[in-house]
C-alpha cells in the first residue's frame, strides 16, 4: 500500500504545483524536487514491499519511513498554503499597521516552511542512502502505472491456501450440470471457451474440477488436460505442460523446443482431435492471446474451460459465450457446508448439537456464503471443544485476521488486492469507510473519490467518467458485487462482501489511510489521514479528533449522535479536511470556523437538521460537491453560487431551493438537483454548459420559451427531471438531438395536446422514461414501443387517461423494467406475442380499474419478477395459482409478489 500512499502525495504536489503557484511563490523549486524524488522512491517500493512481507525487519522500517515522509510533505505543503490564504483574507481589514503585520507575518510563514522542507529532504536522502544500503532494487515498475502481476510471497502463500475439498462442496450441482450441458452440447460444434468467474475463495476451482471430473466429460473427449495458470505464467510454461499431460513427451525433449516450436507441435498434434483443456485462474488477456494460437478448431466440439477473478478476461476469450458468473451460497448450503467441516464424517441433519445451533447460524452468516470463510471457520472450530462458551467466544472475537486460519482466509483474497493498479488501491481501500453490509451508491462513491483526489485527470473525460471507468474494472476483479445497473448500463449500486471489508480495514489501519470506529470502540484518536465513524457519540469522537488529529483529510460519519441535544460539530484543529461527510448525524448547525477549512472539496449534510448555510461557505474556494438532501435548507446564500469549483449540488425535493439570477461563475456544474424555476433559466442556465444531471421542479408555463433556448446549450446532460403544474409537450422533441440524454422524467400534465410526439423526435438514445400526471388521452405504448434503446419505462399517477393500452409485436424489444401506477382509468392492456421480448420485472400498482393480466404475457419467457400492489380482490384472485384465471400466462414467473 505504501506505494499507492506515495503514488497519491506525488499527484497531489503535482496538483498544488499548478493550481497553488501563488503561494508557493518563494518554495516552488524545493515542493519540486521533493516530488521528482518522492517519484523516483516510488520505483523501489515494489522490491522493499516484497521482502517487507518476507519478514525483512529494515525493508519493513523503509516503506514506512517513505510512507510517513510523503504524508508529512503533503501536510506541509497544504498548512502552508492554508495559512497564507488565511493571512490574506485578513489583509482587507484593519488599518496600515495590521497590513504590514499580516505581511511580516507571510514572510515568517515562508521561513518555517523553508525550515520543514529542508528536515524532509533530509529524511529523503537518508531514506534513499538506505534504500542502497539494504540492496532494494528497481524491479521495473515506474512510478505512475501500478504492476500487474503478483509478487513472490503472494505466488508462495497461494500455494499453501485451503481448498474446499470436492467431496465437501454443496450448492454447485446445478452449475455443474449447466457447464456440463454446455461442453456435450451436440448442436454446437466449434471450439467454445467456457470461463467460470468469481471473487477469490467463492468456488471456481472447485467448480470447474466437479465438471473435470464427471465420468461423461471424461468419455467424451479423446484428450483432456488440467492446467494451473496463476498470475506467474509464460507461454512456454503451459505449452510444456499441456503437451505433457496429454502428448507424454519427456522433459529432455520439451527443454530442446522455443516457444513457437512448441505452439506449432501442439497444434499439430490436436488439429484432428477433440479435446478439453481446462486452465485454472487467469489472471490476464496477455494469457489468452499467447496461448490461443496453439488450439485448433476442427469443428468437431472442442472445448477449453477456465476460471478467473477478471470478468473482462473471461469475455475476451469467447464474446459468444457469456461468463459463468458465480453466486454465493444461500443459508441451508452455508449451513450445509459448515457443518460437513465442524463435524466430519457425520450426518449434517443430526450433527449438530441443540445448544450450539443458534451460535452456529449466526457464524455461518458472518461469512456472507462464500465458501472459503466457511470451510476455514468450519476447520477451525472442528479442533475446538462444541460447547456455548468455546463458541460465543468465537463469535466475539472473529477478527478474520486474528489468528492463522482467518489470516489464511484474507490471504486468499488478497491477492485480488495485490494485483490492483496504484490508483485503484486507495480506491479499493476507501470501501471500508462504508457501514458494514451497505449498498453503496456508485455515485457517491465517485463523487467522494473525486473529492480525496484519487482520480487522475485524462484527456477528453471528466474526472467523473475515469472515476466509473476505476469502478467498473474493481467489478470486473470481482472485489465488489454490484446489486443493480442504471438503465444505461452503467453500476447503480453494489456492495462489498464483509471479508473483503475487513480486508480493507486492516490494510487501511496498517498504511495509515484510515481508520474505522464503531460503537464498540473506546478510543477514537487516529493517525491515519481519515476516520470513518458509525453510530458513535459525537462528544467524545470530536474533542478526541481535534486533539489528536490536526492532519485528518476525511471526516465521514453514518447516524452520529450526541449524549445531550445536537451534535456541536467542532472542528478548531481540523484545518486541512478535504472531505466532511456526517450523513444521518443530529447536526444542527454548521459552526463558523468551516470557512477556515478552505481545503474542502465535498460537504454532506444528508439527512441532518441544518437548516441554514451561513454565507461564509463562499470562502470554500475549492468545494465540489454539497449535499443538503432531505434537511430543512430553503436557501443558499448567493456567494455560494461564485464558487468556481463546484461539480454537484443536491438539494431536498421537499423544499426546492431558489436560483439566484447570477450563477454562471459555477461554470464546471456537472449535478444541480431539486431547484426551482424562475428567470435564472433564460440567461444562467445557457451558460452552464457542463451540465449532466439536471433536476427543475415548479417549472410553469412561462418557462416553456426559456427552457427551449436553453437546453439547446447543454449538450451534455445526460438526465434530466422536470416537474410543474404545465410541462410544455415540445420539450420532448426540443431534446431529440441530445445524443447523451439517457434518462428523462417529466412530472405534470402535458400542454398544448393530448398525445405523445412521434418517437422520432425523441432523444434516440433514451434508456429510462418516466411519466407522471401527464393526462395522456391517447395509448403511448404506439409511440413508446418504437423507441430502440428503452430499458425502463415507469407510467405513473394519471400518466394515461385512457381506458384501453396495446403492445404490439415487435415493440419494446430492449425493455426490461415497466412500472405502472395509478393508471386509475385502465381497463384493457393487450400485449401481443412478440412483444417486450426481453422484460424482466413488471410491477402494476393501484390500477383499480385492469380488470385482468394480458395473456400475451405467457409470451415473454424471460419474465422474473411480477409485483402486484393495492389491486382489488377480483383481480389478485384471476392471479392465484390454483384455480386463477390468468394463472396460466405467468406461471412461468419465478417471484410473484401480491400485496
Amino acid at each position: 500500500m505504501a506505494e499507492a500512499v506515495v503514488s497519491l502525495v506525488v499527484q497531489k504536489l503535482g496538483d498544488f504545483l499548478i493550481q497553488e503557484a501563488e503561494f508557493l511563490y518563494g518554495v516552488r523549486g524545493q515542493v519540486k524536487w521533493i516530488q521528482d524524488e518522492l517519484r523516483g522512491i516510488q520505483c523501489f517500493l515494489k522490491d522493499a514491499d516484497n521482502k517487507r512481507k518476507g519478514n525483512d525487519e529494515r525493508a519493513k522500517n523503509w516503506v514506512r519511513d517513505v510512507r510517513d515522509v510523503a504524508c508529512d510533505a503533503e501536510d506541509v505543503v497544504e498548512t502552508f498554503v492554508l495559512k497564507i490564504e488565511r493571512r490574506r483574507r485578513r489583509r482587507g481589514f484593519g488599518g496600515l499597521v495590521i497590513r504590514y503585520a499580516l505581511i511580516f507575518g507571510e514572510l515568517i510563514a515562508c521561513y518555517k516552511i523553508g525550515l520543514d522542507i529542508s528536515e524532509i529532504k533530509s529524511r529523503i536522502l537518508d531514506i534513499s542512502d538506505r534504500r542502497a544500503r539494504y540492496g532494494i532494487a528497481n524491479i521495473g515498475e515506474s512510478g505512475g502505472a501500478g504492476g500487474s502481476h503478483a509478487d513472490e510471497s503472494v505466488q508462495a502463500r497461494r500455494r499453501i491456501l485451503p481448498h474446499v475439498d470436492d467431496s465437501d462442496t454443496v450448492g454447485f450441482e446445478d452449475d455443474r450440470k449447466a457447464i456440463v450441458e454446455q461442453l456435450l452440447d451436440p448442436r454446437n460444434t466449434r471450439l467454445c471457451v467456457i470461463s467460470i468467474v468469481g471473487m477469490g475463495g467463492q468456488g471456481k476451482t472447485t467448480l470447474a474440477k466437479k465438471v473435470y471430473n464427471t465420468g461423461e466429460i471424461k468419455r467424451s473427449f479423446e484428450k483432456y488436460a488440467w492446467i494451473s495458470v496463476s498470475q506467474d505464467y509464460s507461454g512456454t510454461k503451459i505449452f510444456k505442460n499441456i503437451m505433457r499431460k496429454i502428448m507424454g513427451i519427456s522433459e529432455e525433449e520439451l527443454d530442446r523446443m522455443e516457444e513457437d516450436d512448441l505452439k506449432e507441435k501442439l497444434h499439430e498434434f490436436l488439429k484432428d482431435k477433440r479435446y478439453l483443456i481446462v486452465m485454472d485462474d487467469i489472471w490476464s488477456t496477455e494469457v489468452w492471446k499467447k496461448i490461443v494460437p496453439a488450439f485448433p478448431d476442427a469443428k468437431i466440439g472442442s472445448r477449453i474451460i477456465f476460471t478467473s477473478r477478471l470478468i473482462d478476461v473471461a469475455k475476451s476469450a469467447d464474446p459468444d459465450s457469456p461468463p459463468y458468473e458465480l453466486r454465493f451460497l444461500d443459508g441451508q448450503e452455508s449451513w450445509e457446508l459448515f457443518l460437513r467441516k465442524v463435524f466430519p464424517n457425520q450426518d449434517v441433519k443430526t450433527s449438530c448439537p441443540e445448544n450450539l445451533e443458534m451460535l452456529g447460524r449466526e457464524l455461518v452468516k458472518r461469512c456472507g456464503g462464500l465458501p472459503l470463510a466457511l470451510v476455514v471457520l468450519g476447520g477451525m472450530l472442528s479442533k475446538k471443544d462444541k460447547n456455548p462458551v468455546v463458541w460465543s467466544k468465537v463469535k466475539k472475537s472473529l477478527k478474520w485476521e486474528a489468528d492463522k486460519d482467518g489470516k489464511q482466509c484474507l490471504d486468499v483474497l488478497a491477492l485480488s488486492y495485490e494485483d490492483l493498479p496504484y490508483d485503484l488501491k486507495s480506491c479499493f481501500l476507501y470501501l471500508g469507510c462504508f457501514p458494514e453490509d451497505s449498498e453503496i451508491r456508485a455515485s457517491k462513491l465517485i463523487r467522494l473519490w473525486t473529492a480525496e483526489g484519487f482520480i487522475p485527470a485524462r484527456e477528453r473525460e471528466t474526472l467523473e467518467e475515469t472515476a466509473a471507468d476505476y469502478l467498473e474494472e474493481l467489478v470486473q476483479r470481482c472485489v465488489v458485487q454490484v446489486v443493480e445497473r442504471r438503465s444505461d448500463g452503467g453500476v447503480k449500486t453494489f456492495r462489498v462482501h464483509d471479508l473483503l471489508r475487513e480486508l480493507c480495514i486492516s490494510e487501511a489501519k496498517e498504511a495509515r489511510f484510515a481508520d474505522v470506529y464503531s460503537t464498540e470502540d473506546q478510543t477514537t484518536s487516529s493517525a491515519s489521514r481519515r476516520v470513518a465513524l458509525f453510530h458513535c457519540s459525537a462528544d467524545h469522537v470530536l474533542e478526541s479528533l481535534n486533539s489528536s488529529s490536526q492532519f485528518l483529510r476525511t471526516l465521514v460519519g453514518f447516524n452520529w449522535h450526541a449524549s445531550t441535544g445536537p451534535v456541536d460539530l467542532r472542528l478548531h484543529s481540523l484545518k486541512l479536511l478535504r472531505v466532511i461527510d456526517l450523513e444521518g448525524a443530529s447536526l444542527q448547525e454548521l459552526p463558523e470556523e468551516i470557512k477556515s477549512i478552505i481545503h474542502l472539496r465535498y460537504l454532506g449534510l444528508r439527512r441532518t437538521r441544518v437548516s441554514d448555510i451561513p454565507p461564509s461557505i463562499g470562502d470554500l474556494c475549492y468545494l465540489q460537491t454539497l449535499d443538503v438532501r432531505r434537511t430543512p435548507v430553503r436557501s443558499l446564500p448567493d456567494a455560494f453560487w461564485k464558487i468556481r469549483s463546484l461539480r454537484h449540488v443536491f438539494f431536498s425535493r421537499a423544499c426546492a431551493i431558489p436560483i439566484p439570477r447570477k450563477i454562471c461563475a459555477a461554470k464546471n456544474l456537472q449535478t444541480l438537483k431539486e431547484v426551482r424555476g424562475g428567470s435564472w433559466i433564460e440567461k444562467q442556465l445557457p451558460q452552464l454548459t457542463n451540465l449532466q444531471n439536471l433536476t427543475i421542479l415548479d417549472v410553469s408555463d412561462l418557462d416553456e420559451m426559456m427552457l427551449f433556448n436553453s437546453l439547446k446549450n447543454l449538450s451534455s446532460l445526460v438526465s434530466l427531471a422536470l416537474r410543474g403544474t404545465l410541462i410544455p409537450t415540445d420539450i420532448i422533441p426540443a431534446l431529440s438531438g441530445h445524443e447523451h440524454l439517457h434518462a428523462l422524467r417529466l412530472s405534470g400534465p402535458m400542454s398544448k395536446r393530448p398525445q405523445l410526439p412521434n418517437s422520432n423526435e425523441f432523444p434516440q438514445n433514451l434508456t429510462k422514461l418516466t411519466l407522471q400526471g401527464s393526462n395522456l388521452e391517447v395509448d403511448p405504448m404506439a409511440t413508446l414501443e418504437k423507441l430502440q434503446n428503452l430499458r425502463v419505462l415507469r407510467l405513473r399517477f394519471g400518466a394515461y387517461a385512457g381506458k384501453e393500452m396495446i403492445c404490439s409485436a415487435g415493440g419494446f424489444l430492449q425493455l426490461q423494467w415497466l412500472h405502472l401506477q395509478g393508471l386509475r382509468a385502465l381497463e384493457n392492456w393487450r400485449v401481443e406475442e412478440g412483444a417486450m421480448p426481453g422484460l424482466i420485472h413488471l410491477s402494476i400498482v393501484d390500477c383499480n380499474a385492469l380488470k385482468m393480466l394480458p395473456q400475451g404475457l405467457r409470451y415473454v419467457t424471460t419474465l422474473k419478477e411480477l409485483e402486484l400492489v393495492f389491486m382489488p380482490a377480483t383481480f389478485r384472485d384471476r392471479v392465484r395459482e390454483n384455480g386463477g384465471e390468468d394463472w396460466v400466462a405467468i406461471n412461468h414467473v419465478s417471484s410473484i409478489i401480491i400485496k
